[in-house]
């Protein structure tokens, strides 16, 4: 686990002007630009451009945002973000905790990825590869403005391009509000195993550190409503 950035944004509980205003104006907003992605064509590389819809981004009140490199296929075809292999690491951690609020990473973030299409090698549509640079490029605008309507105190990011993904879009945004704390972890594909284990001693302990992650995310939460 590296920690990019550590500069938090305080967050004391939301007042019932800022429920109104996520409620009536942010909802609305991300629900155009999901949208928007739905649309887009920009990628030729990525015909017929597989992507999640709007029903696979999670929780948008949390304050926390989950981001991955781009779609899976296997999650893709399930309509459900990581719910592959990879993925299955990430919500069997989060499950260890068997919060009754927080059970799922639905409940607990909201998702999204820094290329918002399935990116396969030519000719075969069920594989997977990392995104391009243009194409990562490409789908900038959508995580700036993601970021800029949710304000997330905490962005985690699984992958090498996520992370250098988020941080790129840090830098990009006008605003001058305090950055969130990023906590960037390995892509928990097999294929990476050689990487995870150089950071932690097992796979088991790769997990471990999730799970202590995503206690500390719910606490978090927990203080934030008491002083509500």
């Amino acid at each position: 686990m590296l920690k990019i950035k550590a500069t938090m944004l305080s967050h004391s509980g939301p007042t019932r002007n800022a429920r109104d205003h996520f409620r009536t104006a942010v909802q609305p907003a991300l629900r155009v630009l999901q949208g928007e992605i739905a649309s887009c064509r920009l990628c030729d590389s990525m015909s017929p451009w597989r992507r999640f819809g709007r029903t696979a981004y999670g929780n948008p009140g949390t304050g926390y945002l989950l981001v991955g490199e781009a779609p899976g296929y296997v999650s893709w075809r399930k309509r459900q973000r990581f719910t592959g292999p990879a993925g299955l690491v990430i919500r069997r951690a989060l499950r260890q905790i068997a919060h009754p609020l927080y059970r799922t990473l639905e409940d607990l973030f909201y998702m999204t990825d820094v290329v918002k299409c399935h990116p396969a090698r030519p000719g075969s549509p069920r594989s997977n590869r990392s995104p391009k640079q243009a194409e990562v490029s490409a789908c900038s605008g959508y995580l700036v403005r993601e970021i800029d309507m949710l304000h997330p105190s905490v962005i985690v990011t699984f992958g090498k391009v996520a992370a250098e993904g988020v941080v790129h879009t840090l830098t990009l945004r006008a605003s001058s509000e305090l950055l969130p704390e990023v906590i960037a972890f390995p892509h928990p594909s097999p294929r990476n195993l050689r990487t995870i284990l150089k950071l932690y001693p097992s796979m088991r302990a790769f997990e471990g550190a999730l799970t202590l992650v995503f206690r500390r995310l719910i606490k978090r939460l927990g203080r934030r409503s008491t002083h509500a």
